[in-house]
């Protein structure tokens, strides 16, 4: 199974199959905290006074190396996630929340998110210090290991321990 971080897919094209058409760039992946499922991709079409637009996850057609591939132009929606379900979050907004396991100690932030080709929020990647990851690369938080994921951090339990998933 191919896993890409939200760096990987920001910037990917997304091209129409019904007319070769291109709607814009992958801007960021939303995702709902509870499932892990991705819900959607926020899409960046270009201007300078345009908003992002929302895709809605079921409308990708498929995810490939090069382009994120929709029926057609219909595909995209004015909607945000704030507009829906208060547990969807989007991979940027993210970046360097803090992780806490439950007894309170910082374990490191929040540096991607990986996904897979299911449309799946796989883990997190954590950035727990510039030697430590220089030294053993960045630690995986998978995703079933997360007990909350809050505004303001992570919570993971106390057997959680980022040195022994590098």
């Amino acid at each position: 199974m191919a896993e890409r971080t939200g760096r990987e897919l920001a910037g990917l094209a997304i091209m129409t199959l019904a007319g070769g058409e291109r709607l814009g760039r992958v801007d960021d992946v939303v995702f709902h905290t509870a499932t892990g499922r991705i819900t959607g991709f926020l899409v960046d079409t270009g201007g300078l006074l345009s908003k992002p637009r929302f895709l809605p996850a079921g409308q990708a057609q498929s995810l490939g190396a090069d382009a994120l591939t929709v029926p057609s132009a219909d595909a995209l929606q004015e909607r945000s996630p704030a507009q829906g379900d208060p547990d969807e979050v989007s991979g940027k907004s993210l970046d360097g929340r803090p992780v806490l396991n439950e007894a309170g100690r910082a374990l490191g932030k929040v540096a991607d998110i990986l996904v897979d080709d299911q449309q799946m929020l796989v883990s997190l990647q954590l950035a727990t210090g510039l030697l430590d990851n220089v030294l053993h690369g960045k630690p995986r938080l998978p995703v079933p290991t997360i007990k909350a994921i809050g505004k303001d951090s992570i919570v993971v339990p106390d057997t959680y321990d980022p040195k022994a998933s590098q």
